[in-house]
This record gives C-alpha cells, sequence and structure tokens, in this order.
C-alpha cells in the first residue's frame, strides 16, 4: 500500500519507522509546523518531521490541514491509506474519505474508554488492573470509530505516564502494520464502539500537578506518576515549589492536618494526607536538581510538624 503517515510527537515515531521498514511505502509524511522555543526561540521541528528528513520523504506542515490546497496536494498523492497517530489536528471529511480503505488512528488506551487527548493518564489516575492500544477508523466524532485491533496489557500499579506512551508507541506500531496488512490482505474487520460506555480525558494542563494534601495518600501517589514527565506532581515548602517525583504510602491514620510532616528524620519524613501518610522518595525543591528524600535531607532538615502547601 501507499501511505501518508500524519503525526507529530515521539509517540508517533516508532509506528512511522515500521511502516517505512514495511513492505509498504510511505509516500509523504504530514506534521505540524516548526514552533519556535527557548530563549532564543529558535524553530524546533517534531519528532516526526525528524525522522522523515532521515528517510527522505517528503514532509508537508499545513497550519490547517482543512485547506483546500492542501487537501488537493495530498489527493494528488495517490495514497491508498492515511496512518494517523497523535497528529492533534481535525482531520475533515474530504481526507477521511480520500483514500480506498480512509484514515486508520493510534490510540493509545482500551476505547471507548479514556476517548480524548489525555488518556494515558487515566489508568493510572484510576488504578485500573490493565490498559492498552487501540487501531481504529477515524470518524468526525472524536475516537468513535470503529475499532480494528484492540491489544491489552497488564499494569503492576508503578507506571507512569512516559512509560505509558513509550509501550503504547512500541506495541501501537506493531500493531498499525498488523492492521494495514490484514486490510490488504482482507482480514480485518471493523467492530463498532459500544459508545454508552465511552470516558473523556481532556488535555493536561499545569494545574494537574498541584497536590491536594486533603486527597487520599494512595490518590497523590497515583497523581505523582499520572504527572510524570510533566508536568510533574508539586506542593509548596516555605514558599518555595517543591516537586515530588516518587513515594511510597503507608497506610496509617493521624489526627494532624492534611499536608503536616508526622515523621521525620535523617532519612525520609511521613506526611499526612486525607488518609494514610505519604512517603516521599525522590524530590526536588525549587532551583535545585531531582535527588533522593534521604539526599535531599542532608542538606536540609525538615521538621515534624513541617506543613507543605502553605
Amino acid at each position: 500500500m501507499k501511505i501518508i503517515f500524519m503525526g507529530t510527537p515521539d509517540i508517533a515515531v516508532p509506528a512511522l519507522e515500521t511502516l517505512i521498514g514495511s513492505r509498504h511505502e510511505v509516500i509523504a509524511v504530514v506534521t505540524q509546523p516548526d514552533q519556535k522555543s527557548g530563549r532564543g526561540m529558535n524553530l524546533r521541528i517534531s519528532p516526526v518531521k525528524n525522522t522523515a528528513l532521515k528517510y527522505n520523504i517528503p514532509c508537508l506542515q499545513p497550519e490547517k490541514i482543512s485547506e483546500p490546497d492542501v487537501m488537493d496536494q495530498l489527493e494528488k498523492l495517490g495514497a491508498d491509506i492515511f496512518a494517523v497517530a497523535a497528529y492533534s489536528q481535525k482531520i475533515p471529511d474530504r481526507i477521511l474519505e480520500m483514500t480506498e480503505f480512509g484514515c486508520i488512528n493510534l490510540h493509545p488506551s482500551l476505547l471507548p474508554k479514556y476517548r480524548g487527548s489525555g488518556p494515558l493518564r487515566g489508568p493510572i489516575l484510576n488504578g485500573d488492573p490493565s490498559t492498552g492500544v487501540t487501531i481504529m477508523k477515524l470518524v468526525q466524532e472524536w475516537d468513535a470509530g470503529d475499532i480494528l485491533l484492540q491489544k491489552e496489557f497488564v499494569l503492576d500499579g508503578s507506571e507512569t505516564s512516559e512509560y505509558l506512551e513509550q509501550k503504547c508507541s512500541v506495541l501501537g506500531a506493531e500493531m498499525m502494520l498488523e492492521v494495514i496488512n490484514g486490510l490488504e490482505d482482507g482480514t480485518v474487520s471493523a467492530v463498532p464502539q459500544d459508545h454508552s460506555k465511552a470516558t473523556y480525558l481532556k488535555q493536561i494542563t499545569k494545574d494537574a500537578g498541584l497536590i491536594k494534601w486533603e486527597e487520599s495518600a494512595v490518590q497523590i501517589e497515583r497523581q505523582i506518576r499520572a504527572c510524570i514527565p510533566w508536568p510533574s506532581a508539586y506542593t509548596s515548602l516555605e514558599g518555595k515549589t517543591f516537586k515530588i517525583w516518587e513515594a511510597d504510602v503507608i497506610d496509617e491514620a493521624s489526627a494532624e492536618a492534611p499536608g503536616t510532616t508526622i515523621y521525620a528524620d535523617k532519612k525520609k519524613i511521613a506526611v499526612n494526607t486525607g488518609r494514610g501518610l505519604l512517603v516521599p522518595l525522590s524530590v526536588q525543591l525549587e532551583g535545585k536538581k531531582r535527588m533522593s528524600m534521604e539526599e535531599f535531607l542532608r542538606g536540609r532538615k525538615i521538621e515534624q510538624g513541617t506543613r507543605f502547601g502553605n
């Protein structure tokens, strides 16, 4: 098949590279325009564009994929299918209907659960025993297309969003190729989603990292993992931002106010929450590097009774 690949961030790269190395032909890549970043406002190109340049594949970067001249250009390429992974623009009907096999999309959750732009966080925040990847047909409604392939994997309760992105990107790449092979061979069939079971997660914002000590220690620990690598879970210590990168939970009750340090020695502390105690293991004070809690306490003592979040 002749494939036009659409994607932008790191999670899309394994799928693109897998398709490039397959029996099919990636004839073009569509990705977001270069972005200015850093103090010097230098142009930063997307990971998908980097990959396209590496393999000398033509790369289109339209501001709006829905512009008629852009769609004209895509149609002239004569693709058989569009393969999409985290492209971040709404794809118009004309493109959805442009090729024989339409558009297929990689989504890092077990649809219809966790539709939307933040699916990696959902299984962590909710303590799900498993998650997975879906390859679906794209339709106008977000993440509502028929399912072409799903694969599930077990979670052990230590995963971060960063880990799940890497896991889903590799698994999703294999699945995307499996689906394209199956569509070409006529061995893949589409299964409608049960829309009554749909749940949604919006794009994550920086505020999602703010620790609310009134919540349970279990929920805060999940929040910490769900916010890695961004925005990271944070509170405040004596007026400075204090990030917690890793923590343990102790199922123990305390009458102290949530956010209060109820135990402290030279190696560790325990902070009261709405239910249970949180024991930070890896932390980062504003202006400092990330370090273990023990290393942090060598340079800065935290007394019993110290309050976080004030």
